[in-house]
């Protein structure tokens, strides 16, 4: 049986204690936790421990091996942000290569539109899986934001200063997280809020839980899985979401 480890030290506790307001009129179903869905922590100095609070708020795995089972809510996803910056460009070309594929000769005064669209003509990039913006870059930054199927934290381009009078630079200003893209990134999907405490069960395999779908909580004793596989207290968009909605209604105090 897995378990935590034990040490001689004072422990956390990691523990939650009750997130509901009232439990009168509380309804509940039960589901399976994906074991999966589940990140592992450190919990005083030991990693790989894996723990469901309750009061966490669960959705439905929609897509993939654990279809039909739930996990933790979690958003979609951040963007990354590259930044291509110059250093004294005046003549020339340059090209720019994303996840081994390069794109056409691009002018040294080339506004953010010229390239957005050369990186839009690579195989691996579509129309809208990309924003740019600045320029233009003989003389201004042009970030690249990174949208759609690009979401989270994606291969950092690399530029050719072959064909350039001046250099070009690109660095990640901001790394981009995946998030869940399994259903549980979908407001609908929501099934409630998880009543049943798993300590070290998950690290096993698959649980079977109680998800509360009616009832009376505090929002700030309840948690939502942000797309790092951190948590913090639930948010007013997912509060809305889980107030009077078909087969839901939670309320918060």
């Amino acid at each position: 049986m897995a378990s935590f480890t034990k040490n001689t030290a004072i422990n956390t506790p990691f523990g939650r204690n009750e997130y509901l307001r009232s439990s009168a009129g509380c309804k509940f179903e039960s589901y399976t936790v994906a074991a999966a869905t589940i990140p592992a922590v450190t919990i005083d100095n030991v990693g790989g421990q894996k723990s469901l609070q309750r009061g966490v708020v669960m959705a439905k795995i929609t897509s993939g091996p654990d279809s039909g089972k739930i996990g933790p809510f979690q958003g979609s996803g951040t963007a990354e942000v590259q930044t291509i910056t110059p250093t004294t460009v005046t003549a020339g070309t340059f090209t720019l290569t994303y996840n081994g594929q390069t794109t056409a000769n691009i002018a040294f005064n080339a506004t953010a539109a010229v390239i957005q669209a050369a990186l839009e003509a690579l195989n691996n990039i579509v129309p809208g899986d990309i924003v740019a913006a600045g320029g233009p870059i003989n003389t201004t930054a042009v970030t690249v934001t990174f949208y759609g199927n690009q979401i989270g934290n994606v291969t950092q381009m690399t530029v050719s200063n072959a064909s350039l009078t001046g250099t070009l630079a690109v660095t990640t200003t901001t790394v981009g997280v995946a998030g869940a893209a399994d259903g549980r990134q979908t407001l609908a999907n929501i099934v409630g809020l998880n009543d049943t405490f798993l300590p070290w069960q998950l690290m096993e395999s698959d649980r079977e839980v109680a998800a509360m779908y009616i009832g009376t909580a505090v929002q700030g004793w309840c948690l939502e899985m942000q797309a790092d596989n951190t948590y913090v207290v639930l948010t007013n968009t997912t509060a809305d979401a889980m107030r009077s909605t078909k087969g839901l209604d939670v309320t918060f105090k």
